[in-house]
């Protein structure tokens, strides 16, 4: 990935600084010892040596959500986002160690464990109890969520579950376009376009999660964040959604710990002030930290080089325009292929083995010192995921762009303009 870039003006460009302590390759003694005893914790659970919460995974403030399990669609009350919810009474375990098993190797595609646990115990400020009890939330979280099913389907399979699912990338509702010098990528939510009425609540949750998927895709490993723009131009009462602003905001703080890099909210009116009042007072005091608020596009060269913002609308120097790429016959052939798709996945359960196997020793024995063994095999497990992806993801939209190679790490390019005059904001004025 490209993140050296050669500026053609003059820039107002702050430069982030990438952030070592608490990472993987920097570890304290204290924060090593704090990672062993997580892994601990969790293979007692895996194990079924150590209970733990069997309730749906916590929402929004500790807002409950009794998802339906897929084979049991409800007929109930619309829930705190607009969904269906049914509560399954007294019967009995919902989850297993095994699911939870299962569920943790899945969620981690091409990343190290230890970075993925690292990030669950930096959120909660190294308490072991409150990292753990992250975890097991996010693990079951994906299990209710069907996580699969947003990499599994295609944008035609999810159009067809979801109403209106592919128009949301037509309309350039959200979409991820470039990146920092630290690797993070640049989600842009046009909420200008959104109209809550046009699409089911359940289409826009999984366009969400869709999203976040993908974006964990061309995050750097250097990084592991990234930059979300909410561009307010032109918004208004009628683009409100507080359904989605609780599903993103519980996300960030809940479920993709640390990956929330900065989220700008640019262009902001007058009216976004008086929502605000009752947005911020819902962040956790880690998430608040990371909005920054940008008036016009001259702010916004503060946080987000212009080598990488696109020229229109945004005054940037690349010059792209989004346009959705719809799927390609025959993209994921591979995903047919049922013999190789076996045979690369009992690749990978070997490797999820080996892996535990060495982080077991780890734990039951202080003096011993397996950080290059693990290191090697969770690099193999990573490579091993490329090969496996074609049988097991099916290709999106920053495939069909060329974004994500066949290595399943993101190439940014661009098409840089040289400016022939000073530069100028042309952003709508803010209103008074």
């Amino acid at each position: 990935m490209n993140t050296s870039f050669q500026s053609t003006s003059p820039s107002a460009y702050v430069p982030p600084t990438l952030r070592t302590d608490g990472r993987l390759g920097y570890l304290t003694p204290d924060q090593t010892e704090k990672l062993k005893q997580l892994w601990i914790c969790i293979y007692d659970i895996f194990d079924g040596k150590a209970t733990f919460d069997q309730s749906a995974p916590t929402s929004f403030k500790g807002q409950v959500r009794e998802e339906d399990t897929p084979e049991a669609p409800s007929s109930g009350p619309l829930g705190w986002f607009g969904r269906s919810f049914r509560n399954n009474g007294p019967t009995g375990p919902r989850f297993t160690g095994q699911d939870l098993y299962k569920s943790f190797w899945a969620f981690m595609i091409q990343d190290h464990p230890d970075t993925v646990l690292l990030k669950f115990l930096r959120a909660r400020k190294w308490i072991l109890d409150d990292a753990l009890m992250m975890v097991v939330n996010t693990l079951k979280w994906r299990i209710i969520e069907r996580l699969q099913e947003v990499i599994e389907l295609s944008d035609v399979e999810l159009s067809t579950k979801y109403p209106n699912f592919v128009e949301q990338f037509r309309m350039g509702k959200v979409f991820l376009r470039g990146a920092d010098p630290l690797g993070r990528p640049v989600a842009y939510i046009n909420v200008r376009v959104h109209q809550k009425s046009d699409q089911p609540p359940e289409t826009l949750h999984r366009l969400t999660l869709h999203t976040l998927e993908c974006a964990r895709l061309l995050a750097s490993p250097v990084s592991e964040s990234a930059i979300v723009v909410f561009d307010l131009s032109n918004f208004g009462l009628h683009n409100m959604d507080w359904g989605f602003v609780r599903l993103f905001v519980q996300c960030f703080e809940s479920y993709y710990p640390e990956f929330l890099g900065v989220c700008v909210i640019h262009r902001a009116p007058v009216l976004f002030w008086d929502l605000w009042r009752f947005i911020q007072p819902l962040l956790d005091p880690s998430v608040a930290s990371r909005f920054v608020f940008t008036r016009n596009n001259a702010e916004l060269h503060r946080v987000i080089p212009r080598e990488s913002l696109p020229i229109v609308h945004y005054d940037g120097l690349d010059n792209w325009t989004y346009q959705y790429i719809p799927p390609r016959e025959g993209e994921n052939i591979h995903m047919q292929d049922t013999a190789t798709k076996e045979r690369l996945l009992a690749e990978r359960r070997v490797l999820e083995e080996r892996f535990d196997a060495a982080t077991r020793a780890w734990m039951k024995d202080p003096g011993y010192q397996p950080s290059n063994d693990r290191d090697q095999i969770a690099a193999a497990i990573g490579e091993q995921y490329v090969r496996m992806s074609p049988y097991t993801r099916a290709r999106n939209l920053y495939h069909r762009m060329g974004v994500l190679g066949n290595d399943e790490r993101p190439h940014w390019t661009y098409d840089i303009k040289q400016e022939s005059h000073p530069q100028q904001d042309n952003s709508m004025e803010l209103d008074s």
